[in-house]
C-alpha cells in the first residue's frame, strides 16, 4: 500500500466523520479558554495559561516577544548569565512570525496555531489507522478512543495521596491529569508544539513503514527530512524512532532467521538525513553551559509502573490484552504496534533525566492494540452469549457513552472541568494580569534593553520574559540556570533589609539592572528599597515601583 492509496481507502463517510471530530476537537479544546477570556475580570487582562505546566507557557510567550521585537535568534529570559551562543528554534520563530504579522497577543497566536494543528492530527493520525486497518469499523472506533479516551486519574484522584514533589523531579500523580504528551487529548489541547511534535511522530513512522512495505526511498527521505525538524525543537525522540525501528528490525530479524538488510538501508537513510539536527543540539550542549545547565536541570521522572497503569486506565488494560493476543495475529502491521508497545513502555523507565518526555504518542499503540483487545473480547461474548446478544449490548448507546465516560474518558473531562473551576474562582496566580501589571510591562519593553536584568519574587519572574520580553533572574525551575541557588539568593535578598554592601554586591556580580517591587516581593521579608543609595526608581504606579540599579 502506497501513501495515495490509504487516502483513496478512506470513504466519503470517514472523511465527513473526521470533519466532524474536528469541529468538536476544536470547539471543545477551545472552551476552556474561552471561558477563561469572556469571565475576564475588571481591569485585568487574560494570560491564556491554564493549569496544565502553568509555569512553562510563559517561556513560549518569551520566544514570540523575540520574533516580535525583531530577534530571530533566540536566548533565554530567564536566567541572567551572558549568552555568546543565540540559539534557532524553528517553530516558534514561525508561531512568532505568525504573531508580528497579524499583531496577534501571545497567547492568541498560540492558541490559533494549536486550533490550526488540530485537524492535522486527526487527519494524519487516521491515515495512520487506516493503513492498519482495512475494517472501517476498527478505524472509526480507533480514532474515537484515541481522541476522547484517558485513564482512571480523575476517577482516582480523589482516593490518591495528592501529587507532591520528590526529590529528582519525580512526581506522584496519574499522568493523565498533568503530562501533556501522554494522552492525545491533552496534547490536543496544551500547547502547539506538543502537538505539531505528535503529528511529526506519527508522520515519520508512518512513512518508515510505507518504505519498508513498498521498498521506495522517496517514503525514507520524507521522513528523514521531517525527523531533521521533529529532532531540531524535539532531539531526544531519536531515542524512541530508532529504539522501536531498531527493536522491530531485531525481532524480526530473529524470527526471519536473517537480517533485513532492506529495512535497515531504509531506517540508515533516515538516520543520515536527520543527523545533522541531532549533531547541531549535541555540539550546543557541549560548547554552550546555558543549555548545558538547562538540561540538568531538566529532570523529568515517569511516575512508578503502578501510576502508570491508572494512567491509561482500562484502556491500559485491554491494550495489554492486546498486546498477548498480537502473537496470535498474523499480521506484520499488528506486530509492529506491539513491538512499538514494549520498546516504548521500556524507555519510559531507562535512566535518562527526560525519560516522562518519552511518553510522546504512547497513547498510539496502546489505542491500537486496545482495539485488538477490543475484537477479542467481543469474539469472546459472541461466542458464549451468542452475536445477537453482544450486539445487544453494543448498540444500547446510552449505556455505552455513559460507560466511555466513567471509565475511559472521564480524566480529559475532569482537566477541562479543573480549568473552567479555576478561571471562575480566579484562585491561580497565572490566568490574569491587573492593568497595573500589563503597564509596567509595557514600561519594561520600552525602556530597558534585551542585556538588561530584572530582580524579582519567582511567579513575576516568569511573567515579565512573556509579557516584556525582558530577562530577568529567578523565572523558571528548568531555564533559570542554577535556580536552587539562586532562589535561594531571592529569598535571602527580600528577607531582611540590612547587609546594604552585600546586596550591592549581589547586584554587580549577577548583572542585575533593575529591581521589580511589588506586593510579591514585600511578602518575602522585611527589605525596603527606598532607602537604599544603590536603587534608584524610575518607574511606580499602583501596584509595581521598577528601580534602577545604580553602581
Amino acid at each position: 500500500m502506497i501513501f495515495k492509496e490509504i487516502i483513496q481507502s478512506v470513504s466519503a463517510k470517514e472523511r465527513k466523520l473526521l470533519v466532524w471530530l474536528c469541529i468538536i476537537m476544536v470547539v471543545l479544546t477551545a472552551v476552556p479558554y474561552l471561558f477563561g477570556y469572556l469571565r475576564t475580570p475588571t481591569s485585568t487582562t487574560y494570560t491564556g495559561i491554564h493549569a496544565l505546566t502553568a509555569g512553562d507557557s510563559n517561556v513560549y510567550y518569551s520566544y514570540l516577544e523575540q520574533v516580535k521585537q525583531g530577534h530571530y535568534l533566540f536566548q533565554d529570559l530567564y536566567t541572567s548569565e551572558v549568552q555568546p551562543y543565540p540559539y534557532f528554534q524553528p517553530f516558534w520563530f514561525g508561531v512568532g512570525i505568525f504573531a508580528k504579522i497579524l499583531n496577534l497577543p501571545n497567547w492568541t497566536a498560540v492558541q490559533l496555531s494549536r486550533l490550526l494543528l488540530v485537524p492535522v492530527f486527526i487527519f494524519i493520525a487516521y491515515l495512520f489507522i487506516a493503513y492498519l486497518f482495512s475494517d472501517k469499523i476498527k478505524r472509526k472506533l480507533a480514532i474515537f478512543l484515541l481522541l476522547f479516551s484517558s485513564g482512571l486519574g480523575g476517577l482516582l484522584s480523589p482516593v490518591l495521596e495528592p501529587g507532591k514533589y520528590i526529590a529528582g523531579g519525580y512526581y506522584h500523580w496519574p499522568m493523565d491529569l498533568w503530562v501533556p504528551e501522554s494522552i492525545s487529548f491533552l496534547s490536543l489541547y496544551h500547547l502547539p508544539h506538543i502537538l505539531a511534535s505528535s503529528i511529526l511522530f506519527l508522520l515519520v513512522f508512518l512513512l518508515i513503514l510505507l518504505a519498508w512495505e513498498n521498498n521506495r526511498y522517496c517514503y525514507s527521505v520524507w521522513a528523514g527530512i521531517i525527523s531533521f525538524f521533529w529532532f531540531w525543537f524535539h532531539p531526544f525522540h531519536i531515542i524512541t524512532v530508532f529504539s522501536v525501528m531498531g527493536g522491530y528490525i531485531l525481532i524480526s530479524s530473529v524470527r526471519q532467521k536473517g537480517i533485513l538488510l532492506t529495512k535497515i538501508k531504509h531506517l540508515l537513510v533516515v538516520f543520515l538525513m536527520a543527523l545533522p539536527a541531532v549533531i547541531f543540539y549535541l555540539v550546543f550542549l557541549k560548547i554552550d553551559p546555558l543549555m548545558a545547565g538547562r538540561s540538568l536541570q531538566n529532570i523529568l521522572i515517569t511516575p512508578v509502573p503502578w501510576m502508570l497503569l491508572i494512567s491509561y486506565g482500562f484502556l491500559g488494560i485491554l491494550a495489554i490484552l492486546g498486546f498477548f493476543k498480537s502473537f496470535r495475529i498474523n499480521d506484520e502491521k499488528i506486530s509492529f504496534i506491539a513491538i512499538w508497545f514494549m520498546v516504548q513502555l521500556f524507555l519510559l523507565y531507562i535512566p535518562l533525566a527526560f525519560q516522562r518526555r518519552l511518553a510522546q504518542n504512547f497513547h498510539f499503540p496502546v489505542t491500537i492494540l486496545a482495539i485488538v483487545g477490543i475484537c477479542s473480547i467481543y469474539r469472546f461474548l459472541s461466542r458464549k452469549f451468542s452475536d445477537k446478544s453482544a450486539n445487544l449490548l453494543l448498540n444500547n448507546k446510552i449505556l455505552m457513552g455513559l460507560l466511555f465516560i466513567i471509565f475511559l474518558a472521564f480524566s480529559n473531562i475532569y482537566v477541562l472541568a479543573n480549568d473552567v473551576l479555576l478561571y471562575q474562582n480566579n484562585s491561580y496566580p497565572y490566568f490574569y494580569l491587573t492593568d497595573e501589571y500589563s503597564q509596567v510591562m509595557v514600561w519594561l519593553e520600552n525602556n530597558i534593553s534585551l542585556n538588561d536584568v530584572v530582580l524579582s519574587e519567582e511567579i513575576n519572574g516568569n511573567f515579565i520574559p512573556g509579557m516584556s520580553g525582558r530577562k530577568v533572574y529567578l523565572g523558571h525551575g528548568v531555564e533559570t540556570l542554577d535556580y536552587e541557588n539562586k532562589l535561594e539568593k531571592v529569598e535571602w535578598f527580600f528577607e531582611k533589609d540590612e547587609e546594604s554592601a552585600e546586596k550591592k554586591e549581589f547586584l554587580e556580580e549577577n548583572n542585575i539592572t533593575y529591581l521589580f517591587w511589588s506586593d510579591a516581593e514585600k511578602g518575602l521579608g522585611s527589605f525596603d528599597p527606598k532607602n537604599k543609595e544603590y536603587l534608584k526608581e524610575v518607574f511606580s504606579n499602583q501596584t509595581v515601583t521598577i528601580y534602577q540599579f545604580i553602581d
